[in-house]
């Protein structure tokens, strides 16, 4: 009388087909955490640019034709122009935060919630061509850069009338 049961080879060929479907469910599972993760930083990217670039519309819409003034090289700003970067702070912990547009040698860097990166902030202001007078237009690029390595910043622009 023959006997029932598995062969060694097709026990064999069961657990390794486990184990290759635990590691392929595995690498699934983090890749979909890191393109979680991903989307989060290019969020959190993008809303610190439409940030920089409201108040720099804001300042535009107020200031007027005095808004090359203001930010001219005149008062000491100096932000408008060709390779310029300055910088917009707000203040995280204040629950009015007073804005600025500020420009300096070291990059301003801020923490937004619970991540542990540092986010880079930055926007370049540039005179649009074939203006003039009072109604200048402006070219704001915003970038928010941070951690280190390649497709770690995102750029934002928008024109200024």
């Amino acid at each position: 009388m023959k006997k029932q049961g598995f062969s060694l080879i097709e026990v064999i060929f069961a657990i390794a087909f486990l184990v290759l479907v635990g590691v392929a469910m595995a690498t699934l599972n983090n890749a979909a955490a890191r393109l979680t993760e991903t989307t989060e930083l290019k969020q959190i990217a993008l809303g610190l640019n439409e940030q920089s670039l409201a108040f720099v519309a804001l300042e535009k819409r107020t200031k007027g034709a005095n808004f090359a003034t203001a930010y001219g090289p005149s008062p000491g700003i100096d932000c408008i122009g060709t390779d310029k970067t300055c910088y917009v702070v707000c203040p995280p912990n204040e629950t009015n935060p007073t804005c600025g547009l500020i420009i300096q040698k070291t990059k301003s860097s801020l923490q937004v919630g619970t991540s542990k990166l540092q986010f880079v902030p930055s926007i370049v202001i540039r005179e649009a061509y074939g203006t003039s007078g009072t109604n200048k237009r402006y070219l704001v690029n915003a970038t928010t850069s941070w951690g280190k390595g390649v497709q770690r910043q995102m750029t934002t622009a928008r024109i200024l009338e």
